[in-house]
């Protein structure tokens, strides 16, 4: 077995390249650290390469594409204040959308955000996510952290959301928006039986492009007591695709 133990290997650095977003999608690969997401991409057949230190060598003999590193080269790879000491360069997966529903992500800045959101769209079969060019990274991570590995069983693609969005309501999606600039008009006596929704969340800030809003045929919006002004978008967006599961 191959054993690195200098942070200026070659290896190395070209692994830490695939931190950088140009270079994950022009290389298609990235690196994702803990023994849980490495545990889950495997799962997948998604991981070019291990690397373990000498405390989690065990955990992975029985594969072939294992290298053993130094403590101080995890300490490199690693963006935690203490190493999880296992770590995978990952294959990007080959991505299709689905004809189920679809989340679409206008311009999400927050990591965080990002892998909250991916972690209910799974857990309300929103396995279609549909993101802006200019949304951060899936493969950011502090995206994968957040995600805990939840991203492998999603669709994702980053694309030009106006033509995309034109392109579901041709295939007789449902688009609703959650602008906060419109009132409420969703209905779910409107929506024909197993007819599949696209459901729209904007950026933290801004929210979404006006463009996209009148492309949209309903607005949901969420009623809250008017001791709170607004929710996160992460958390709102989940009780909407919770909402929008049950009503369809």
């Amino acid at each position: 077995m191959e054993k690195i133990t200098s942070v200026n290997n070659n290896l190395i650095i070209k692994i830490l390249k695939y931190k950088d977003r140009k270079v994950q999608f022009k290389e298609q690969k990235y690196l994702v650290e803990g023994l849980n997401i490495v545990r889950e991409a495997l799962k997948y057949h998604l991981v070019d390469t291990i690397l373990v230190t000498k405390k989690t060598i065990n955990e992975f003999r029985e594969y072939d594409n294992v290298i053993e590193i130094s403590d101080n080269v995890a300490n490199k790879l690693s963006d935690l204040k203490t190493s999880q000491e296992v770590f995978a360069i990952c294959n990007m997966k080959t991505q299709f959308i689905e004809k189920s529903n679809v989340l679409i992500l206008d311009d999400i800045q927050d990591p965080g955000n990002l892998g909250t959101i991916l972690r209910s769209a799974i857990a309300f079969d929103f396995k279609n996510i549909i993101c802006s060019k200019n949304s951060v990274s899936v493969y950011n991570s502090k995206v994968l952290r957040a995600a805990q590995g939840n991203h492998f069983k999603l669709n994702i693609e980053y694309v030009d959301l106006d033509k995309t969005i034109r392109n579901l309501k041709e295939q007789n999606y449902l688009l609703i928006s959650t602008s906060l600039s419109k009132e409420n008009n969703f209905d779910k006596s409107q929506v024909a039986k197993k007819q599949h929704l696209a459901l729209v969340l904007g950026n933290e800030g801004s929210g979404i492009k006006q463009s996209i809003v009148d492309i949209c045929d309903k607005n949901f919006l969420l009623e809250t007591n008017k001791e709170v002004e607004s929710l996160n978008i992460a958390v709102a967006g989940s009780i909407i695709m919770f909402k929008l599961s049950n009503e369809n």
